[in-house]
């Protein structure tokens, strides 16, 4: 971290990261067993930099670059982006907060906040069960809401900048927090940006309560895919699960959702039910256990996943799989 003295009043600039790893064995389908050594189990692998200064009182400027990476193979992640993750500058004040670059929609930012596995290993968000949208959009612009009487709201336009092309998106979601409730609701309409040949709207309502040392959590999602060549298609998607303080240094988290399209056929319906314990052993470092199996329809193959596992491993449509992770995360 620089000093304030070098850098103005008020002024920061903060270095960090996460270095996630973890052994995975996974089975059940008909292409075979697979093990594998991978990276990015419960969060991402990423170094990033970050800061602000003082413009004037009660006007800030502010940065995030952040890239990531796959820590079992030393390679960029995000398709080679050197800063693939995000890349943003803005303002912020008592008004709110706007910035420009490269940054998470609201739509996915709301789906995850209930997802116990914040998109982990065996989380129904990575695995397809539950859509999230595009993770993250270049050239975009997100103004967001100070929080009032615990409401709050994300907004969000990008473009995709080419002549004689109406290629853009818009998200927008609106947060609700008192006391032990959670509640949020968004919406994205992506005209092109996520699909050269498609756009995709949905809608997403997110919910958890705060009982005790357990947060329950649930979503409900509604897909519209509408290809510039053949018929819409709609997927109708849930998730519920939890987060327990179970131990003063351990977490139980339990998740199951199923995700359909309708009127596939054949049949395109998946579940996935996972469990996983994550245990603090250090000011900065986790280990963790996770469990997940996946049951699929005829015309569903979809398996559970980290981030640099995606595509790895597969499975025959119609097959059951199911994969066990043990990893290990530091960060700074």
């Amino acid at each position: 971290v620089l000093s304030a003295g070098s850098l103005g009043a008020n002024a920061n600039v903060t270095l960090y990261g996460k270095l996630d790893l973890f052994a995975e064995v996974n089975g059940g389908g008909g292409q075979g067993d697979r093990l594998a050594l991978e990276s990015g189990g419960l969060n991402g692998t990423r170094l990033g930099v970050k800061g602000g200064a003082d413009i004037t009182d009660g006007l800030r400027a502010i940065f995030q670059l952040e890239s990531g990476f796959f820590a079992n193979k030393g390679t960029l992640a995000q398709g080679g982006r050197f800063f693939g993750r995000q890349a943003f500058a803005g303002l912020e004040g008592s008004w709110g907060r706007l910035t420009a670059g490269r940054q998470y929609s609201p739509l996915y930012n709301a789906v995850i906040s209930y997802d116990p596995f914040e998109q982990g290993y065996g989380s129904p968000t990575t695995d397809g069960n539950v859509s999230t949208g595009s993770t993250r959009f270049d050239s975009s612009i997100v103004y967001a809401t100070p929080k009032y009487a615990g409401l709050s709201a994300n907004l969000m336009v990008a473009f995709g900048g080419e002549t004689g092309k109406s290629h853009d998106v818009a998200s927008l979601s609106v947060n609700y927090e008192n006391g032990p409730f959670g509640l949020s609701l968004a919406y994205q309409n992506d005209d092109h940006v996520s699909s050269s040949t498609a756009v995709i709207r949905q809608g997403f309502l997110g919910a958890s309560y705060q009982w005790g040392k357990t947060k329950l959590m649930a979503g409900f999602s509604h897909v519209e895919n509408d290809p510039d060549a053949g018929s819409t298609t709609t997927r109708r998607e849930w998730m519920i699960g939890s987060q327990t303080a179970a131990t003063a240094t351990g977490q139980l988290l339990l998740a199951y959702a199923e995700g359909r399209t309708q009127d596939a056929s054949p049949s395109d319906k998946g579940q996935v039910a996972t469990i996983g314990w994550v245990e603090t052993i250090g000011a900065q470092s986790k280990v963790y256990a996770i469990l997940s199996g996946h049951k699929n329809s005829a015309g569903s193959a979809l398996v559970p996943m980290g981030t640099s596992s995606a595509g790895n491993y597969t499975v025959n449509p119609g097959d059951d799989a199911f994969g066990l992770a043990l990893g290990y995360q530091y960060w700074f």
